[in-house]
């Protein structure tokens, strides 16, 4: 089996055993420009520009075994061009991806840069889990296509949705932003959690929004 970056490295090693870096905390809110709303009952719109910071906790299976990790993260996108760092929690750099219409390309430390045609195939060939870099460009922000096709705007009344390719979204918690409110913490569930069969948890923690 191939020794993945993030198990087989001293960073990740810390990585996993600093878990005490919980995902509870204070947001470092950043002022943002307002944001378009569509109407009353939409009372969103997703930014192709945005920079999002926080901390991440994910539980996933590789061949069979149970794996976790904690950490940081800076997400970056504009309309052709998504930047994500991956940190440790002592805020080291592990990976930078840099994701293109066209091409994907994975750096980690200490290692020859790797580019794919298919983001979410090289992420998960280098982590050992997938990142859906495509879909999280709209979810980090409330934005979804649902199982039916139909479009989703989350808001703190309206927290969860099942996407398209099968991602169970939840938007646990959230925070006041200066035209609406926008998302704190996001779970995200891949698999059946009902059978147990749960390929990855993934929770996200947002701390810094940058618009």
């Amino acid at each position: 089996m191939k020794n993945h970056f993030f198990r087989s490295s001293k960073i990740g090693i810390v990585a996993i055993f600093l878990s005490s870096i919980t995902l509870a905390g204070c947001s470092n809110f950043q002022a943002m420009e307002k944001l378009n709303f569509f109407s009353k009952d939409t009372p969103r719109s997703c930014a192709e520009k945005v920079g999002v910071k926080g901390r991440f906790s994910i539980r996933y299976k590789v061949e069979g075994r149970d794996e976790s990790l904690h950490g940081g993260f800076d997400w970056k996108q504009s309309p052709d061009y998504t930047v994500i760092t991956l940190l440790s929690p002592l805020g080291q750099s592990m990976a930078r991806i840099d994701v293109t219409p066209r091409l994907t390309t994975f750096i980690a430390p200490g290692n020859a840069p790797r580019s794919a045609a298919n983001s979410e195939e090289l992420i998960k060939s280098e982590l050992g889990w997938t990142l859906p870099v495509t879909g999280l460009k709209d979810w980090l922000q409330g934005c979804a296509v649902d199982m039916q096709g139909q479009a989703f705007i989350a808001t703190p009344e309206s927290r969860q949705v099942i996407t398209k390719d099968g991602w169970q979204i939840n938007y646990a918690t959230w925070i006041d932003g200066p035209s609406m409110p926008l998302p704190k913490r996001i779970d995200m569930i891949k698999g059946s959690p009902d059978s147990q069969n749960v390929d990855i948890n993934l929770k996200l923690v947002i701390d810094e929004w940058h618009f």
